[in-house]
């Protein structure tokens, strides 16, 4: 099987203020051999987490700094998906489901590759239930 990942769940998976149970098993129930991407965006959007954590004074810029082995743990292979055609999708999925452009590009990756996305955002769980992708 393939797994989409999305911050909000990168996030409750390494951050010590954010874990959540239900992430710790569904990370433990993904084989060896299972694939988990990103979109390309993933990264930019965890710095920008990392950052706010530094930023709300949560954790310090060494603790952040930490958290990077547990992200590297994960094994996430990137999807560099891009252009004009590529942006289109995302505009329809953003259109048909009232979604930023980020969001989409999680719903598009996790409809393109057949994969379960796996999602705290409320919004993207009610559209990728909608458009037929499994939702963990």
């Amino acid at each position: 099987m393939i797994y989409v990942f999305d911050a909000s769940f990168i996030g409750a998976s390494i951050i010590p203020d954010e874990k959540n149970f239900r992430v710790d098993k569904i990370r433990a129930d993904i084989g060896e051999e299972e694939e988990i991407t990103v979109p390309q965006q993933f990264w930019y959007e965890i710095a920008n987490i990392f950052r706010n954590l530094i930023r709300q004074s949560s954790y310090t810029g060494d603790e952040v700094i930490q958290l990077f082995p547990h992200l590297t743990a994960i094994r996430l292979e990137t999807d560099f998906e891009t252009g004009a055609s590529y942006s289109q999708k995302l505009l329809r999925f953003c259109n048909d489901y009232n979604l930023s452009s980020y969001d989409a590009a999680y719903l598009e990756l996790a409809d393109r590759k057949n994969a379960a996305l796996c999602t705290f955002d409320k919004a993207l769980q009610t559209a990728a239930k909608k458009h037929g992708v499994m939702v963990l």
